[in-house]
């Protein structure tokens, strides 16, 4: 059996690091025991170029590791036992077949003569093609002592075994495609619940185990490996215990002579890679779906990943590619890149940074966004790497420039109201006209008075101008010299003016102030005023003694 191999990316440096020091260990752990084993084995690649030869090896040929580098033989042996062994590797290579030597002469360092039982092996690569042979020489003149470190050897590996993280296991299928295992670790009980005797003694478990939308795909898998010879690699969901896990496992297959195919194999516990994976893919759904920009970019700012979001707000083309982006793409010019640089730094400090900024896209538009700078880090708590978080707030500007508008038109409009309202004009008969002056007179609302009396008269066609004075709290020199310029003005556009609202201490204020008003007429009361206007339109002469009341 055997299940397709999936290597995990690992995340950070930290764990790339770990992951080789690992198998550094591993590897050393390996070479310790294959240097514990008593039988010489030597490993070969293409023309008997010996790659690597374990401790017993080294010890009987005298040479160390260095020196037994791409040799294809010692010196010290006979040219004839040399030519062999080059055949014997040469049928290993084209065969594809291990080879059986009962026994063979081999030459020690000190010039003595060994018979060796050999077994040579070819080596394989993932795709399954032979890149070298291996070959396990065991001295027939110390069987006994052999054998008990055979034993030994096994031991040891059987505990090599059961320190594996999953099930280790052959996988036997006859001619008449009966199939059992003949090995299963006690990895078994972590990957089905079972012990290894009772898959050993039905293989069918396993079979039935699987979830049935799988098992034809994995039955299948079977009989392509068992026709090609080709690995075997699987990956599927299986039932154990009434709870659904994910398998999977990888073997090489190998036939017997009697027809049979043998797999050795390793099966793999994957359910909570599997999980993650879901994970992963739910959060790429989600980053996917967000309308709001996310970006990845490593600390020197090159991008690293870009949501379908921000490839849109960023008006990219289907064929940029995301590696070719930088942070300084979207802030151009000088003063943006200095504004990056101290983002970056404070991001940095504090973990992230938040505002209103904005970004250049890849057509040159500016884009104002609601900025989110995240610095993420390891774990050593150096910064790793740079996340950004951007809501496109165009609409919401111009909204607010909108309103903006709006607000500034409403003032303008209040404005005037209150203008028209201060200084109202009011037409009372065909050619007479009324503005009321109320409140205290500055220097805008008198520019604002004159203006609407000069045009009222001249709009309405009036003969006759009321201004009428009764709302006016004080008579100054500004209010006098006003009402004087008003009535000049006024004469000017064949027009008079009357000046009603006259109380006795504003009277006594122009006299004080020495203001002549002997060329304009007043009234002493709004109601005289209109009285008089009215009738003198009317071509009525008016009684002398209304003038000066």
């Amino acid at each position: 059996m055997g299940t397709d191999v999936y290597v995990e990316r690992d995340e950070t440096t930290i764990d790339q690091q770990q992951t080789i020091i690992n198998l550094r260990a591993q590897i050393a752990i390996y070479e310790q025991i294959l240097d514990s084993i008593p039988d010489l084995i030597l490993y070969k690649g293409p023309g008997s170029h010996i790659r690597y030869a374990n401790r017993a090896f080294r010890e009987y040929y005298g040479m160390d590791s260095q020196q037994l580098q791409d040799l294809i033989d010692a010196d010290f042996n006979q040219p004839s036992y040399t030519e062999q062994y080059i055949r014997d590797d040469a049928q290993v290579f084209q065969t594809g077949q291990a080879l059986v030597i009962d026994s063979e002469p081999v030459t020690r360092h000190t010039g003595e003569v060994h018979l060796f039982a050999t077994t040579k092996h070819p080596i394989r690569n993932h795709d399954g093609s032979i890149i070298g042979t291996v070959g396990i020489s065991r001295d027939l003149s110390n069987e006994v002592a052999a054998s008990a470190a055979l034993t030994d050897n096994e031991a040891r590996l059987q505990r090599i075994i059961e320190n594996v993280p999953g099930m280790v296991y052959q996988f036997l299928l006859e001619p008449d495609h009966t199939m059992r295992f003949p090995f299963v670790s006690t990895g078994s009980r972590d990957i089905y619940g079972l012990e290894p005797e009772a898959i050993m003694q039905n293989a069918s478990i396993v079979t039935e185990a699987v979830n049935p939308a799988d098992r034809l795909r994995f039955q299948e898998a079977i009989m392509t490996s068992a026709q090609t010879l080709e690995p075997w690699r699987w990956e599927g969901r299986v039932y154990i215990n009434g709870q659904e896990n994910w398998l999977q496992g990888a073997s090489r297959p190998t036939k017997l002579a009697n027809g049979a195919i043998l797999w050795d194999g390793l099966l793999l516990n994957i359910t909570q890679q599997k999980q993650a994976e879901a994970l992963l893919g739910r959060f790429d759904t989600i980053l996917s779906s967000t309308p709001d920009l996310v970006a990845i970019a490593d600390l020197s700012g090159q991008m690293q990943y870009l949501n379908p979001a921000a490839r849109r707000l960023l008006q990219l083309e289907p064929t940029d590619q995301v590696s070719q982006l930088t942070w300084h793409d979207l802030h151009p010019n000088q003063a943006e890149q200095t504004w990056l640089a101290k983002t970056l730094q404070h991001a940095q400090i504090h973990g992230s940074w938040m505002g209103e900024h904005q970004l250049q896209t890849a057509q040159g538009q500016k884009l104002p966004v609601m900025y989110q700078m995240l610095c993420h880090y390891d774990i050593d708590h150096q910064p790793s790497f740079f996340s950004m978080i951007a809501h496109d707030i165009s609409d919401q500007k111009q909204a607010e420039a909108e309103r903006q508008r709006l607000h500034e038109e409403v003032i303008r409009t209040q404005q005037q109201a209150l203008i028209e309202l201060s200084t109202p004009l009011i037409p009372i008969a065909d050619t007479v006209v009324l503005l009321p002056l109320v409140g205290s007179v500055d220097t805008a609302r008198a520019q604002q008075f004159m203006e609407t009396l000069l045009e009222g008269v001249h709009i309405n066609k009036a003969q006759i101008a009321i201004v009428d004075v009764t709302g006016v709290p004080v008579m100054d020199t500004q209010v006098a010299g006003l009402l004087i310029r008003a009535a000049t003005s006024v004469q000017l556009l064949g027009a008079r003016v009357i000046i009603t609202g006259i109380r006795p201490e504003l009277a006594q204020t122009l006299v004080t102030l020495g203001v002549d008003f002997r060329s304009i007429m007043t009234h002493s009361s709004l109601q005289q005023g209109i009285t008089y206007a009215i009738n003198a339109t009317r071509g009525q002469q008016m009684n002398v003694r209304y003038r000066g009341n």
